[in-house]
């Protein structure tokens, strides 16, 4: 049984490997690998991952990975 911090450790696995993953793409990806019952339709309509998961997400991620609101996507960012 799947619960929040593996899938949000499965979701920082995928955007180190990948260094871009929208939450559009995301979405079925972790319906497939862990069940509906981790995502939903927000009230805008979009795609979105369960709200426990994105709280460990949260805890589990670095300053290396960025949210960008525009694209609604993660991306890799390294220091300069």
């Amino acid at each position: 049984m799947n619960n929040a911090p593996e899938i949000a450790q499965w979701i920082l696995d995928l955007i180190h490997e990948e260094k871009t993953v929208s939450q559009e793409s995301v979405v079925p990806r972790i319906a497939e690998a862990f069940g509906d019952e981790w995502v939903y339709t927000n009230e805008n309509g979009h795609p979105a991952i369960n709200r426990e998961v994105l709280k460990a997400f949260r805890k589990l991620r670095d300053e290396t990975v960025r949210w960008d609101r525009e694209e609604r996507c993660w991306t890799i960012t390294y220091a300069k």
